[in-house]
């Protein structure tokens, strides 16, 4: 008996079509039983991956979605559960069929119904991001030993995006007057997939903007994108392009600033951190690169994966792919790989190489098993802790970012030649408690940030509805050119900032000195702020150390009009950091007379229900702000009363008058805010200039916080100023 079909069974899916990412449906697994059968305290698991954000199948209500029912033939008794680490990474979310009584014999059948709607349940919620196959991994063990056999054909489904909902506009943020350059437009669905099957016309204008067609006509085989060339601006000045797209869909690029030509720092956007299918991501190496080249348009990449995934053939691969796809003066990649330890030993740092073909130093070979002289030679480079990594990293063309992710970094390690930023934002969150840990610690680094994308879309990384909690980070760096040494220079002279995704300008100097730079000064430190945004700009901070020192503007206008509550934070800063915030707002007293969300980063979250005198709504946070813009009408004794999982309390229209109303909740940074709504410059563009005269003695840092009236923020890296010594 040598088939493994014969022997250990196989599994078909019902429909087998595709599906259509975060809709609602149901469809049948049903596993078919081999010669070997299933013995009684035997088991069968189906999982998907660690990064899928399916909805997780539940037993206990069959009116609510993603209800699932297992069902076996035969006389053997079953039971049935979900566990979100039921079986091995990356395919981790597991629903566990155990048989409890009797045995199943071959030719029986188990059948699972996923979103069964026979009770009432509108079906299970399915992944929200695009994949070109679905795997749902089935585990057999017949003689209830502990041991599985995976079945060789798997069901898979594609999941497709769903059509379009929002058009996108990306251009460069800087250009040379009278030089061509390229932009992008795009088309996304509700959940950032590039909507493929977009066949519409877009309207283009972009005023000062030459070689710039009236209209686009999108086919097939653009999946949802088109690149334009041959596009000049003539004079200097800040230029935005704009798409009208059908069904009302409009966007507008980020401002491209036109300057004169001569030598000069350029703005150059990257996402340096993701993973693919072949570690814990999803889908290919090779469709890793080409999403962010052509889909997310970012000029340069690093792929990460996690270091005890990536075996000697992937190690190959991902060498051969940021060899291929390196492309200067249009598109950049580094080879590298993320160290992946635990967090007393280092936490999770990103390494990097300036070129191909040096060695990967991992944590660990924990899923690397290969029973060959070659691996057992491979085995050999591994370096734990960090300390050791450090070793083997001097003087090897390396570069070394401490990362929040899964596991957060320790900052009690820190080699200041390898490591010149540290990642404060990525899809996992917003990380401003480990810039902080930095300040105080006193090292002298830059500020980045990425995207961690598990979901094949590296620079544009939307979350979802999974425990990625925001959009994915991205990085700009000040470079002569785009090219890996000029990209790589600029990253370690620490002359780059980070957003929270955005295309912010944001220029900061002191004197001819640029963001980064450590130098000595006899008089007071000065700094010339330019900045333009994406959206309004609400303030900009300059921050010295760990104190607000100025904020621009002095006076915020109000809209005494309309109220924003605003809630924060994290629960911890480890993996289960999502704070989930649902719940309610009422107002006494007064009337509700409009409700809209603030900063929301995904489609999963929402006002879910709102009248005259109550707020419903769905979010969480992972050190970043969210919250809710709303119309009231009311006096002095008009009350709000919030309450959600996290924060209980209330606060009169009275008490906003005397100000920011401040809700410390725990956890890491958690708070709810209520004010008056900030105005802000009322404006996406600001230019000013601050001098600190009460400039403190020794070498401080000195950066500069923007925020957005959408929640956006942009930080720039600091200057390391010595004064008074």
């Amino acid at each position: 008996m040598s088939d493994f079909r014969t022997m250990y069974g196989w599994a078909e899916l019902s429909p087998p079509a595709r599906v259509i990412a975060g809709s609602t449906g149901s469809f049948t697994l049903t596993y078919h039983v081999g010669c070997y059968g299933i013995d009684d305290g035997g088991t069968v698991k189906i999982a998907v991956r660690f990064a899928s954000d399916w909805g997780y199948p539940q037993i206990e209500d069959p009116l609510a979605p993603n209800y699932v029912t297992v069902q076996a033939s035969g006389s053997a008794r079953i039971s049935y559960r979900f566990d979100l680490k039921g079986y091995i990474r990356p395919y981790q979310k597991c629903l566990v069929i155990d048989v409890a009584d009797w045995s199943l014999a071959e030719g029986d059948t188990i059948t699972v119904i996923y979103g069964d709607s026979s009770g009432g349940s509108p079906g299970t919620v399915m992944q929200t991001f695009r994949e070109y196959s679905f795997e749902f991994k089935v585990a057999v063990d017949p003689f209830g030993t502990g041991e599985f056999v995976e079945l060789e054909e798997p069901p898979t489904v594609e999941i497709v995006p769903a059509p379009a909902a929002r058009l996108v506009v990306i251009a460069p943020t800087q250009v040379v007057a009278g030089e061509e350059f390229a932009a992008g437009i795009k088309l996304e669905d509700e959940w950032g997939n590039p909507a493929v099957d977009y066949a519409g016309t877009v309207e283009m204008a972009g005023e000062g903007v030459e070689g710039m067609p009236d209209s686009l006509r999108f086919a097939e085989e653009d999946q949802g994108v088109r690149r334009l060339t041959g596009l000049c601006c003539g004079k200097p000045g800040i230029f935005r392009l704009q798409g009208r797209g059908e069904e009302g869909l409009e966007g507008e690029s980020n401002p491209i600033v036109c300057v004169e030509g001569g030598e000069m720092f350029r703005p150059f956007w990257g996402d340096l951190h993701g993973q693919s299918e072949e570690t814990v991501g999803t889908n290919s190496v090779d469709d890793y690169f080409q999403f962010a080249r052509d889909v997310a348009m970012v000029d340069f990449v690093g792929h990460q994966g996690n270091d005890f995934q990536v075996t000697p053939q992937f190690w190959n691969e991902i060498n051969r792919c940021t060899r291929a796809f390196d492309e200067p003066g249009r598109f950049v990649t580094f080879p590298g790989y993320e160290w992946s330890a635990m967090t007393p030993a280092g936490g999770d740092h990103n390494v990097y190489y300036l070129r191909e073909g040096e060695e990967i130093f991992r944590t660990s070979h924990w899923q690397v098993a290969e029973e060959r002289e070659s691996y057992r030679r491979d085995l050999a480079n591994d370096r734990y802790p960090i300390t050791e990594l450090y070793e083997e990293l001097r003087g090897k063309g390396a570069m070394v970012v401490p990362h929040i992710g899964g596991r957060p970094a320790n900052l009690a390690f820190h080699d200041p030649e390898l490591e010149p930023v540290i990642e404060i934002y990525s899809a996992w969150g917003q990380f401003e408690w480990l810039l902080r840990e930095a300040v105080e610690r006193g090292y002298k680094v830059g500020f980045a940030a990425g995207s961690d994308d598990h979901k094949g879309r590296p620079g544009a990384s939307y979350p979802g509805s999974s425990s990625f909690g925001v959009y994915g980070g991205m990085t700009c760096v000040l470079a002569r050119e785009l090219t890996r040494e000029s990209i790589w220079e600029g990253i370690k002279a620490r002359r780059c900032y980070a957003t929270s995704g955005q295309r912010i300008i944001l220029e900061v100097r002191a004197g001819d000195r640029w963001m980064g730079e450590e130098f000595r000064t006899e008089g007071n430190p000065s700094f010339a702020i330019s900045a333009a945004g994406t959206a309004d700009i609400e303030e900009v901070r300059i921050v010295r150390g760990l104190e607000t020192i100025y904020t621009y503007p002095e006076t915020m206008p109000r809209d005494r009009k309309r109220i924003r509550v605003k809630w924060s934070g994290a629960l911890i800063k480890g993996r289960a950091r999502i704070a989930r915030w649902d719940g309610e707002l009422r107002l006494e007293g007064g009337r509700i007379l409009a409700a809209e969300p603030f900063a929301f980063d995904s489609a999963a979250e929402e006002i879910t229900s709102w009248d005259e005198s109550r707020v419903v709504w769905k979010s969480v946070t992972s050190g970043d702000e969210d919250g809710l813009i709303l119309g009231v009408e009311g006096d002095g004794d008009t009350r709000i009363h919030f309450n959600s999982g996290i924060a209980d309390f209330d606060v009169s229209l009275a008490e906003l008058e005397q100000g920011i109303h401040l809700v410390p909740a725990g956890g890491v940074d958690l708070q709810v805010e209520v004010e008056y709504l900030p105005l802000g410059l009322q404006d996406c563009a600001c230019r000013f200039e601050f001098t600190d005269e009460n400039p403190l003695p020794g070498c401080q840092p000195y950066y500069v916080r923007l925020t957005q009236t959408d929640g956006a923020r942009a930080w720039s890296s600091p200057f390391y100023i010595h004064t008074g010594e």
